[in-house]
């Protein structure tokens, strides 16, 4: 046989051998890239885009450069940077900046608040416990000395090519896009495949639209510009009907957007049902500061406190303390009732209004503290998730309950259920008053005329759309006559209500799910699946600290990168864990679930205060989840 056929035929039997083995190239093996492709040629300059993630953009004019995004790792630019533009603070768009020097770069002027390194001091120092639900997102852990000074319409000259400011709030308060004629630097306003990159970023509160409102707007203000050809952070540049891929994407936002409002869905139904209110009708959306109402012979309210008195002992159960001035209006019941003491205090979820209350009551052992198990846990360890509305002191419990245990006060039996919503610390219980079958649903569900009829959902509270339809067949399965919300508002229970509700959160559900780069919102819109216990660690220089990191729900291979130059060792010796430039280690994980215990070193010469570790899980298109570790050095 001649060579040249003998060759043939062994590549093709081995072509063959392959194909019947099904063990081909693995349909994840990455694709060769250059470190910098040409995307755009302008004429008098060109456009090359880096092959990191995110992606940088290179406006070339000659051999001088400016960059739009700065991502750490970016391979030797095609021209020399001279000046660097960020779309948003982020740091996976802006830990290179100190590479090329912070004085050429320039940011939005929105993002002094999470970019300035006194002001990212501030941030860290106020996020461990979060006391509200107003953060900010994948905040650098020491800030950068940038000028913040970028404005919406602001045209900037370099070497001549007109780059215009576009200010596209909605993945971040403070984001912008960039304009060179009819080419739009998208940053993260959009991905080329028409999602949104991680949208927990658009929770700019625990409950309204008030970010994904924005974020629809930015999308139209970018399509009406009518661009020939859109570059994003992320996925594929878009030149084929760019415009309608804007709009296309804006529309999914609304959706999104118009549901996290139970009120709205249940409108746009039509002939919404009428169900009453329990109490009279100045109660509702009360902060406790009203007089109590009386919603059975034993039971009141006032703000987020329901007060229920035992027939048998005149002693009292509260249920959600909230601050001083709730521990006042108890002692004032007590006295206008003429009602024994307090003898239990129970918490329906692990916000503080509706338990900090209890550090204002008298001595502990006068009373016991119950709480279902999952909403006992961020109370007793404040420091154990990261979480909004929490306190940093902990509480002691006499007695936690599982899902669909009961435990007996008195006369009375309740009946704990795992309830997430509004959050996933929450906790349901039902129990008969007065002849009535009650259900306490802290603030999970309101009426449909009250707030949105919902206390909203967040990606930082661990909650979502699809948890609501969840809770919301449990209502319907348990049948109660009343539901006693919370903030002055308990009502009378309707099936109709409650099985629109399902509607709502499946719907949702659904409408998160199409705005998701993975296509479920479970993991794209939570900052938690990977997770760092304890988030807050105190130690001396030269001491050893200790931290489980959890990978949770993901199934794909990724990185887990520690963004340290601090030593440490992992408790998983199967894991391949290996040297990373300028990180320490670097973790290849393989399956669905998957913890190790990390110790840490503190540098002997580590100098006192607050030193913040962003750990890291990176897909093809980057970072998904934003947790950390904080270690406050001491002295």
């Amino acid at each position: 046989m001649p060579r040249a056929l003998l060759g043939l035929f062994i590549v093709a039997l081995l072509v063959g051998i392959v194909w019947l083995s099904g063990r081909g190239p693995r349909p994840d093996a990455p694709t060769p890239a250059a470190p910098w492709g040409k995307v755009h040629d302008g004429g008098k300059f060109v456009v090359h885009r880096s092959n990191t993630t995110p992606a940088a953009y290179l406006i070339a004019v000659g051999n001088n450069g400016l960059l739009i995004d700065c991502p750490d790792g970016l391979p030797e630019p095609p021209a020399a940077v001279r000046r660097v533009l960020l779309t948003h603070h982020h740091r996976d768009g802006c830990d290179g900046v100190p590479r090329f020097g912070a004085a050429v770069t320039s940011a939005p002027k929105a993002s002094v608040e999470w970019l300035r390194p006194a002001n990212v001091a501030k941030f860290w120092a106020e996020s461990i416990p979060l006391r509200n639900s107003r953060t900010g997102y994948f905040v650098h852990p020491t800030g950068l000395d940038v000028a913040c000074d970028l404005t919406d319409g602001q045209i900037l000259d370099f070497e001549g090519v007109k780059i215009e400011v576009v200010a596209t709030p909605g993945h971040s308060p403070d984001h912008v896009a960039f304009a060179v004629n009819d080419v739009l630097f998208l940053g993260d306003a959009m991905t080329g495949d028409g999602k949104s990159w991680t949208p927990f970023t658009t929770d700019w509160d625990h409950w309204q639209d008030v970010g994904l409102k924005p974020t629809a707007a930015s999308l139209r203000k970018l399509a009406a510009r009518n661009p020939a050809k859109l570059l994003p952070a992320r996925g594929p540049v878009v030149s084929v009907n760019p415009k309608a891929r804007l709009e296309a994407a804006a529309k999914k936002v609304d959706e999104a957007g118009f549901l996290k409002s139970f009120t709205r869905f249940t409108d746009r139904l039509g002939n919404p049902p009428k169900y009453d209110y329990l109490v009279p009708d100045k109660q509702p959306m009360s902060n406790g500061s009203r007089p109590w109402a009386k919603v059975s012979n034993s039971l009141w309210i006032t703000g987020n406190t329901y007060v229920l008195k035992s027939n048998r002992s005149n002693g009292l159960m509260v249920i959600d303390p909230w601050g001083t001035r709730g521990v006042e209006q108890i002692e004032k019941l007590r006295i206008a009732e003429k009602l024994g003491p307090v003898e239990l205090v129970a918490f329906s979820h692990a916000h503080y209004d509706h338990f900090d209350g209890v550090y204002t009551l008298p001595v502990k052992g006068a009373y016991k503290v119950w709480a279902l198990d999952a909403v006992a846990e961020p109370l007793e360890a404040p420091f154990r998730y990261r979480a909004p509305f929490l306190d940093e002191r902990p509480i002691a419990f006499d007695r936690t309950f599982k899902d669909g245990e009961t435990g007996t006060w008195q006369e009375y039996q309740f009946k704990f259920h795992h309830f997430p919503g509004q959050s996933y610390f929450t906790a349901a219980m039902e129990c008969d008053i007065d002849g009535k079958r009650c259900l306490f649903t802290a603030d999970n569900f309101f009426h449909q005329a009250m707030y949105s009829g919902s206390g909203g959902w967040m990606g930082l509270n661990r909650s979502s759309p699809a948890l609501y339809a969840r809770s919301a067949k449990t209502v319907l399965k348990l049948n109660p006559e009343w539901i006693l919300a919370e903030h002055g508002g308990p009502f009378v229970f309707n099936a109709e209500d409650f099985r629109r509700r399902v509607a709502w959160g499946e719907a949702g559900a659904k409408a998160c799910d199409a705005l998701c780069v993975s296509g479920d919102h479970r993991l794209d819109w939570s900052p938690h699946t990977i997770q760092v216990s304890p988030i807050l660690l105190k130690a001396k220089p030269g001491a050893e600290v200790r931290c489980e990191v959890r990978v949770i729900g993901r199934p794909e291979k990724a990185d887990v990168v520690l963004r340290t130059s601090w030593s440490y060792t992992v408790s998983d010796p199967d894991v391949d864990w290996r040297p990373m430039p300028k990180y320490h280690y670097a973790a290849k994980f393989k399956y669905t679930n998957w913890s190790a215990v990390v110790t840490l070193r503190v540098p002997k010469d580590a100098k006192p205060g607050r030193v913040v570790i962003p750990v890291t899980i990176r897909r093809d298109l980057g970072e998904v989840a934003d947790p950390f570790l904080a270690v406050d050095v001491m002295e």
